[in-house]
């Protein structure tokens, strides 16, 4: 049973978000507003919206491109909190 694009978005989207909340708190110890903790979740409701519009579009329904999509805008909070 293979997993459709959705669910792998989705998971690759629940572990950035679980480690920008537990790096950003133990390591960091910094306090991330609403929009930054959520900032993977955003990325994600934007491939939920836009995957049916981009579906003639090799790059906007790859699954491959959103997770890393969204791995980047992950490292992009932690860094722009660190400094």
């Amino acid at each position: 049973m293979a997993m459709s694009d959705e669910v792998k978005v989705s998971l690759v989207t629940a572990v950035c978000v679980l480690s920008l909340a537990i790096v950003s708190k133990n390591i960091l110890s910094a306090q991330l507003d609403f929009i930054s903790l959520y900032g993977p979740v955003w990325v994600f409701i934007t491939y939920i919206i836009t995957k049916d519009s981009l579906k003639n579009s090799k790059i906007g329904c790859n699954p491959l491109f959103w997770s890393l999509a969204i791995i980047v805008v992950t490292a992009a909070i932690l860094i722009l909190y660190a400094i």
